[in-house]
């Protein structure tokens, strides 16, 4: 996977080729074909590691949100203005979120984790079943494909946001007030929020 990971930050998807994968990785064409039927096939697997990486990276840096209501509109936001910065990781990104596979618990755990601090605080009321979350994941890969096809359209993410909290059962005004919030919220990027897809899948497969 870092091989892999390595190649397609350097070269390109398009690019990428298996014979220099295999090479980094120091093993043969046959292994790879052991573990992957195609280079289709593990750009899909890679897909899923950069996507449950960002999840991890937006947790963090929402750390100091305490208020769950707020953390899903951040959180909404910034998935997909980190997701849409490299947009050839965010197609990918955005496959993974169609069909979240073995990284299902990965992807859906900081969505999840939002909703259950927003429930407790009573800002949601809503029953937190799989069929919610699998909804929510699909308007943020909607978002994140609109974001993709339309670099320079106006707040994409925040509407985005909005539409994740009405879902929720969050008033449309409050809903508005909140995703606002969130974006004025925002400051100027950190050190970590740089952080390479590279590193980031790295740390999540290691």
């Amino acid at each position: 996977m870092d091989a892999a990971v390595t190649v397609f930050a350097k070269r390109g998807i398009e690019a990428a080729s298996i014979s220099e994968i295999t090479a980094i990785a120091g093993v043969s064409n046959g292994i790879f074909y052991y573990h992957f039927r195609s280079k289709t096939e593990l750009l899909d697997t890679v897909g899923h590691a950069v996507a449950a990486a960002l999840v991890d990276e937006v947790d963090d840096a929402i750390r100091d949100v305490h208020n769950g209501v707020e953390r899903v509109a951040v959180a909404t936001q910034e998935f997909i203005r980190r997701a849409a910065a490299e947009p050839e990781w965010g197609w990918l990104i955005v496959e993974a979120l169609g069909d979240l596979g073995t990284f299902h618990d990965q992807i859906s755990r900081g969505i999840r984790k939002d909703v259950a601090i927003g429930i407790a605080q009573g800002g949601f009321a809503v029953d937190p079943s799989d069929l919610l979350f699998a909804s929510l994941l699909s308007v943020v890969s909607v978002g994140l494909r609109e974001r993709l096809q339309h670099p320079k359209a106006p707040d994409v993410e925040g509407r985005a946001a909005q539409f994740v909290l009405r879902m929720l059962g969050v008033s449309a005004a409050v809903a508005l007030k909140k995703t606002e919030a969130a974006r004025k919220r925002r400051a100027k990027p950190q050190r970590h929020e740089r952080k390479s897809k590279v590193r980031t899948v790295r740390r999540l497969t290691n």
